[in-house]
């Protein structure tokens, strides 16, 4: 369920609404959180509670609002699989980072922030993560087990700012060429980190995933909160 009344502008006046929780304690550092294809539903709800409870805000963006507002699907329904994978397939990433550069924009600027914006995605939003992080749109940016991260390796050099990701060694969506090229890629700029938990495949850090490894996401949801701590510093 979006907050009500949130409403941010992109690029192109586009307006969309965006799931928020408010820290204990502001000003705070900033999450902006990139779904799954699956929309905001209740796993980014469980990741904004997370955040908030780690003494950060958090701002998760209805990503779809161009195709189905609203959207808030159950992977573990098969029709409702079906609909997010046609949602993904007609999503257009392009948009959908414009879309997150006016949810950091927002982010950085409401009343509760301390002018840092970090950013976290899963799958369809580890993708986004990378492509974010190479417009230089987030102070610090981290994406679990992002698609198709091997077709964007040209803009590796782009990224100007400190990048963590987190890949399954068994997720079907990356073979092994792809693994490698992404290990090789990653690895010419020292800004990027890249993890492989060999053990785990798609979705592992997602509690309700029947691919959930249980040790891979407490591991890579601590290196997240390690990466990310810098953001609560008073220095600039």
């Amino acid at each position: 369920m979006l907050t009500e009344g949130i409403s941010i502008q992109s690029y192109d006046g586009h307006t969309f609404g965006a799931l928020v929780g408010s820290p204990a304690k502001a000003p705070a550092p900033v999450i902006v959180i990139a779904q799954e294809i699956f929309g905001v539903n209740a796993f980014m709800r469980e990741t904004v509670s997370w955040l908030v409870d780690q003494g950060y805000a958090a701002v998760c963006p209805d990503l779809y609002a161009r195709q189905a507002p609203g959207t808030a699907l159950d992977p573990q329904d098969e029709a409702q699989r079906e609909q997010a994978y046609k949602l993904w397939q007609a999503f257009d990433m392009e948009a959908g980072v414009g879309d997150l550069e006016a949810a950091i924009r927002y982010a950085r600027h409401q009343p509760y922030s301390n002018g840092k914006v970090g950013l976290v995605g899963y799958c369809l939003g580890g993708a986004l993560a990378f492509l974010v992080a190479a417009k230089g749109y987030v102070d610090r940016a981290v994406g679990y087990y992002g698609v198709g991260l091997e077709k964007q390796l040209n803009k590796v050099p782009e990224v100007k700012h400190p990048a963590l990701f987190h890949m399954g060694g068994q997720d079907h969506f990356v073979p092994a060429p792809s693994r490698q090229l992404i290990t090789e890629g990653f690895g010419a700029n020292p800004l990027l980190q890249v993890h492989w938990y060999e053990e785990a495949g798609h979705s592992f850090a997602r509690t309700s995933s029947s691919g959930y490894v249980a040790s891979a996401a407490a591991l890579a949801n601590e290196r997240t909160l390690d990466f990310l701590a810098p953001l609560q510093s008073k220095k600039p």
